[in-house]
C-alpha cells in the first residue's frame, strides 16, 4: 500500500492549488502535503533522481516520493506542450460554475427563468464533459467497460462568453492529470493556422516542415479546437481545417470543438463535408440558453 496519497491530492500525490496575480487569480500544480512529509522522513536528500544507498543492504533505493515526483514531472511536460491557456490551465472540473451569475435587481420573472434555462444547459454540458472524461479514463484501466458513444468528442456550440472554451481546457486538464494524456489545445487562426504558415518563412525553425506540424497536432490523444467557424473563405485555410478534421476522424482520435457560430451554419460549411464527420465523431452540446459571463462582469465593475 502506498504511503502518499490523500484527499486533497485524490491519490495523485500533486495537486493544483488557486494562486492570485496581479492580473487575476489563476491556479498553480505543485507536489502534494502528504508526498512532502514523506521527504522529511526519508533517508533521501529530497532532490532528483529521489534516491538513497540502504546502508544496512548497501544498495540503491528508491525514496517514498519518487513515484509522484516523477509523475508530477511527465505532468509538468505535457502542460508545457499542450498550449491550454494560462488562464484556463491547471483548474479542474468541479471548478465549473453551474450558477451563472444574472443580475436581476428588480426580480424580473423572465431573468429568473433564465437563469434557470442557463442552469440546465450549464448542467447538461458538464456532465456531458465528465461522461467524457471517465470513459477515456477507463479505456486506460478497463476498455471492455466502456461505452463507445461516450468515446465520441464534444461539439460546443454557442455564443461567446458561455464557458465553452474553459470546459474545453478543463477537459484536457482533467485528462493530463489523471490519465497523463498527450493533449492539445488549439485556436483556429492563431495556433493552426499560424503554425502551418510559418512552415513557409525561411527565417522560421520549422521552415519546410508544414507536414510534420500539422500530423503533430492532428496526432494528439486529445484535441481541442478553439473558434471553429472564424477561418476565412481562403481555398488553403478550407482545404488544411478539412485535413485536419478527416485525420482525427480517420485515426478515430477524441476532438472537441467549440464554435460561436449557429448550427445551420456550420452545415453550410464545406458543403456540409464536415458536418458529416461531425455526426458521427461528436457529440453537440448547445450553450445557446447561456448569457455571456464577460458582459456581466463589465456591467457589475
Amino acid at each position: 500500500m502506498k504511503k502518499w496519497g490523500c484527499n486533497k491530492c485524490d491519490g495523485l500525490g500533486y495537486r493544483t492549488q488557486p494562486q492570485m496575480t496581479r492580473r487575476r487569480a489563476t491556479h498553480v500544480l505543485e507536489i502534494c502535503d502528504c508526498v512532502s512529509i514523506l521527504c522529511r522522513s526519508c533517508p533521501g536528500d529530497g532532490v532528483a533522481p529521489y534516491l538513497y544507498l540502504d546502508t544496512t543492504a548497501g544498495v540503491i533505493r528508491p525514496c517514498e516520493c519518487k513515484t509522484p515526483r516523477d509523475r508530477l514531472a511527465r505532468v509538468h511536460e505535457l502542460f508545457r506542450n499542450s498550449n491550454i491557456p494560462l488562464k484556463y490551465r491547471y483548474q479542474r472540473l468541479n471548478d465549473f460554475n453551474l450558477q451563472p451569475q444574472y443580475p436581476n435587481p428588480t426580480k424580473s420573472p423572465e431573468l429568473e427563468t433564465a437563469k434557470r434555462y442557463a442552469q440546465l444547459a450549464l448542467t447538461a454540458a458538464f456532465d456531458r464533459a465528465r461522461v467524457f472524461i471517465e470513459a477515456q479514463k477507463r479505456l486506460i484501466s478497463a476498455p471492455h467497460t466502456v461505452n463507445a458513444s461516450d468515446l465520441r468528442g464534444l461539439f460546443f456550440i454557442g455564443p461567446p462568453g458561455t464557458g465553452k472554451s474553459l470546459l474545453a481546457a478543463m477537459i484536457l486538464n482533467e485528462l493530463i492529470l489523471t490519465a497523463e494524456l498527450h493533449c492539445r489545445y488549439v485556436k483556429i487562426s492563431r495556433d493552426f493556422f499560424q503554425q502551418l504558415r510559418s512552415t513557409f518563412s525561411n527565417d522560421s525553425g520549422t521552415y519546410g516542415r508544414t507536414e510534420s506540424v500539422f500530423n503533430d497536432i492532428a496526432r494528439q490523444d486529445i484535441l481541442v479546437i478553439d473558434d471553429f467557424g472564424i477561418q476565412s473563405d481562403s481555398e488553403w485555410e478550407q482545404r488544411m481545417l478539412y485535413d485536419l478534421i478527416d485525420a482525427r476522424y480517420e485515426s478515430d482520435l477524441p476532438t472537441i470543438v467549440t464554435s460561436n457560430i449557429d448550427l445551420d451554419s456550420v452545415k453550410n460549411l464545406f458543403k456540409g463535408r464536415i458536418y458529416s464527420r461531425f455526426t458521427e465523431m461528436l457529440h453537440t452540446v448547445e450553450f445557446f440558453q447561456v448569457r455571456d459571463y464577460r458582459e456581466d462582469i463589465q456591467k457589475n465593475l
